[in-house]
């Protein structure tokens, strides 16, 4: 294996194991809270103890938001709403869509040049999926009744039926192109069914391309949840306060930790920082497995033999 996909391996690994057992670890509860004390120490001398705490100092690694929240805490609570959700919706995604993909690349005809570029698909693939998405929950985000469960299910159904036509079209071209292949011709003429050739043939072929595509759906995923949090619509609800208007995540899922801290990119920095290589760590992770992947497979194929 490659330099790449090794450091790729152990990135993503360990981002998984904190998604999963991150809470098990983390120094604080999620709702404990520092709170503002007017101390008086030896001497007569007096100061106000008050959040935000910077990191390192009196048992908090990174630090506490403005708010008294540790925001190591927060990574680790928040880490299963962004990497497993965003698993999740990529899975779904592909799931649909490759199947989708397999069958009209079979069953259907190829579609020539000239009206590739009208096809159904690459009319839906042109409808900026940001802007759906944004208009969708853009009028139930802001302090909603439904749970954060249910607002992060919403939000992962409406992602998942937007990115099933790019991915079905992606999946259609590579179909079309392996049911040419003599392997293909070869177990049709000799009576292998449709369902077959699809399950024994194609599938086999094609599991390098959707694992590569999976992880790519998942970088896709995690850049739309950026976005969206940069409007403040946060994975699994966002909670409005007024006066001063601030916007909350409820998961602290990491993108909408960066949105909500946007204002303290000029000071306590920290606040804004720690999610932000978090989440730029995640994405660096899942690219170079991506790439180490890619890499693997093309040495792997470029190896075989040809007549």
């Amino acid at each position: 294996m490659g330099k790449t996909l090794i450091a790729g391996i152990i990135l993503s690994s360990l981002m998984l194991l904190i998604a999963v057992f991150g809470p098990l670890f983390a120094p604080h509860g999620p709702k404990d809270q520092v709170k503002i004390e007017y101390v008086v120490v030896e001497g007569g001398d007096s100061y106000v103890y008050a959040p935000p705490i910077s990191p390192g100092k009196d048992g908090y690694p990174l630090g506490t938001d403005k708010d008294g929240y540790d925001i190591l805490t927060k990574l680790l609570y928040g880490a299963r709403y962004t990497i497993l959700l965003s698993l999740g919706i990529a899975a779904a995604r592909l799931a649909a869509g490759g199947l989708i993909g397999m069958l009209l690349g079979y069953f259907g005809k190829p579609t020539s040049k000239k009206s590739s570029g009208s096809s159904v698909w690459s009319v839906l693939n042109g409808i900026p999926t940001f802007l759906i998405v944004w208009l969708v929950m853009l009028g139930i985000t802001m302090n909603p009744a439904a749970s954060p469960i249910a607002m992060s299910l919403l939000l992962a159904g409406v992602l998942t039926l937007l990115g099933i036509p790019s991915i079905a079209s992606t999946v259609r071209e590579k179909t079309i192109v392996l049911r040419e292949r003599q392997f293909v011709t070869a177990a049709e003429a000799l009576g292998a069914g449709r369902w077959k050739v699809i399950g024994s043939h194609l599938l086999p072929h094609l599991k390098e391309a959707f694992l590569i595509l999976l992880l790519q759906e998942v970088i896709l995923v995690l850049s739309l949840f950026g976005q969206l949090a940069l409007f403040h619509i946060f994975v699994g609800g966002t909670t409005e306060y007024f006066d001063p208007i601030e916007y909350h995540s409820r998961t602290n899922e990491w993108g909408g930790l960066i949105g909500q801290a946007r204002g303290s990119f000029y000071a306590n920095q920290w606040i804004f920082y720690s999610p932000l290589c978090a989440y730029v760590l995640l994405l660096i992770s899942l690219h170079l497995l991506s790439k180490g992947l890619e890499k693997r497979y093309n040495r792997m194929f470029s190896n075989f033999s040809h007549l």
